[in-house]
């Protein structure tokens, strides 16, 4: 994108591959600021349906060049799974039309406010989001982009405020196709959150080390401090090289220091220090160590851009949660719990907070891994992250099209998983893994749909 690029400049903006998380919160923005905005997808839903019908945001199904000559768009925004051999996106070139990445929208949008970017491999979703609702508690009118079709608290999963301050996720994934640099070094932060830092997105990261570099050179051109967890190895190298860092965690070298962490009516409550200061006792309306560890990151952050401690306390038990983090419903008796972890340290996590939340019930985990080439690299990681419930299905891999051949398959995972769970088997499609769970599941169960593809489906289909 060029240095002059000017939204100002375009009225009508048309994005391929407008039902990603991403990219529907970038139209909502767009809209927002007066643009006429449409785009085109697959016809299958998404979890973005909500926030794109609510704003009457034209979809079309199906990707065809006839769509950009109905529309007339004088800016095409292309989504980074579409930026390759996609009709319209090679269309809108012959045409000469003005094309950017929702990258580079979401870097010109950061420059235009003082921007909050929160980043790290796990937790970026439910931080950004937990963030945004306490600026809004507190009166700041923010802007923010969570990367989940809907948040509860801020009925949308993006917003363009008329205060000074964005929230927004910063994506480690690469740009394109072609541009192998990560999204979030297109971002012009004034404080950067790194909430977590491991091996990750193995098709284009070959080792955590290449990863490592490139929050390295975002923590370079971040305007002000970076605030990163040390509770994570790679973070603690991180600290020793730039000491623009400001800590948190549990372990001893961590300036801000998490203790005395306990369940509570409301979630959970935790002390939280600055070296021998207390900060002060806080209650967060979530579960699990690792969304404890999330909300200590808002709590600095915010106190950071001036928000008083008793405003941040107060958003912090009242914060509902959002769409597949944790997302907790019932029906027939049973209790669902949908959550989007796709790596090893997330599942594991998560199911070790249900197992604490739901103590004494019997639990069903459906796994869909994402990603074959994921699930090949750390499938002896994945093998060891069941060990919290009682049973695991695991349904077929949700392949991304950027996978041309797959040798590896759900098949051979659960043999992995079988080596240290006895209880795991293979469920093939998420409508075999139903019918699978149908006819053994009872009252009181709770059954956990994980995976970063649909496998909320497997919870749709026993709810009705």
């Amino acid at each position: 994108m060029k240095k002059s690029f000017d939204l100002k400049n375009y009225q009508h903006i048309y994005f391929i591959g407008i039902k990603g998380v991403a990219m529907s919160g970038l139209a909502v923005i767009c809209k927002q600021l007066g643009k006429n905005v449409a785009g085109s997808d697959v016809p299958e839903d998404f979890i973005t349906a909500r926030v794109i019908k609510g704003n009457k945001i034209k979809v079309f199904k199906n990707f065809k060049a006839s769509n950009l000559k109905f529309f007339k768009p004088d800016l095409v925004v292309v989504g980074a799974s579409f930026s390759q051999g996609n009709i319209e996106a090679k269309t809108a070139r012959t045409s000469k039309l003005t094309i950017i990445t929702e990258s580079d929208l979401r870097g010109y949008l950061s420059r235009q406010k003082r921007t909050i970017a929160v980043t790290g491999v796990h937790g970026k979703t439910t931080t950004s989001a937990l963030l945004a609702h306490i600026f809004k508690v507190a009166g700041l009118q923010p802007s923010w982009l969570v990367g989940t079709g809907w948040v509860p608290d801020l009925k949308s999963n993006a917003k363009w405020g008329s205060g000074e301050h964005f929230i927004v996720e910063g994506d480690e994934y690469v740009k394109s196709f072609s541009v192998k640099t990560a999204k979030f070094l297109d971002l012009s932060p004034a404080i950067n959150i790194i909430t977590s830092l491991e091996w990750e997105h193995v098709d284009v990261y070959k080792n955590e080390a290449v990863l490592v570099q490139a929050f390295k050179k975002l923590i370079k051109q971040t305007n002000g401090p970076t605030i990163a967890c040390d509770d994570w190895p790679a973070v603690r190298k991180l600290v020793k090289t730039d000491r623009k860092i400001i800590t948190f965690g549990t372990v001893a070298s961590s300036r801000f220091k998490v203790s005395q962490i306990a369940s509570h009516k409301l979630g959970q409550s935790f002390t939280l220090k600055d070296r021998s200061k207390t900060v002060g006792n806080f209650v967060v309306s979530l579960y699990g160590k690792h969304l404890v560890l999330d909300a200590v990151a808002c709590i600095i952050a915010a106190r950071q851009s001036g928000i008083p401690l008793v405003k941040i306390k107060k958003a912090l038990e009242s914060f509902k949660g959002l769409q597949r983090r944790f997302e907790v419903s019932h029906a027939k008796g049973i209790t669902f719990v949908d959550d989007y972890g796709h790596h090893p340290s997330e599942v594991s996590a998560t199911l070790q907070a249900v197992a604490k939340r739901f103590e004494g019930k019997t639990i069903w985990c459906v796994f869909q891994p994402h990603m074959v080439s994921r699930t090949v690299a750390l499938a002896k990681y994945f093998a060891l992250s069941f060990n919290a419930v009682d049973h695991v299905v695991v349904a077929d891999i949700f392949a991304s099209a950027r996978e041309k051949s797959a040798k590896f398959n759900s098949k051979d995972l659960v043999k992995l998983i079988k080596k240290h769970h006895n209880s795991a088997v293979y469920g093939g499609s998420l409508k075999n893994s139903a019918k699978y769970l149908s006819g053994r599941i009872k009252k009181g169960d709770v059954v956990v749909t994980m995976g970063a593809g649909d496998v909320y489906e497997v919870r749709d289909i026993l709810s009705k």
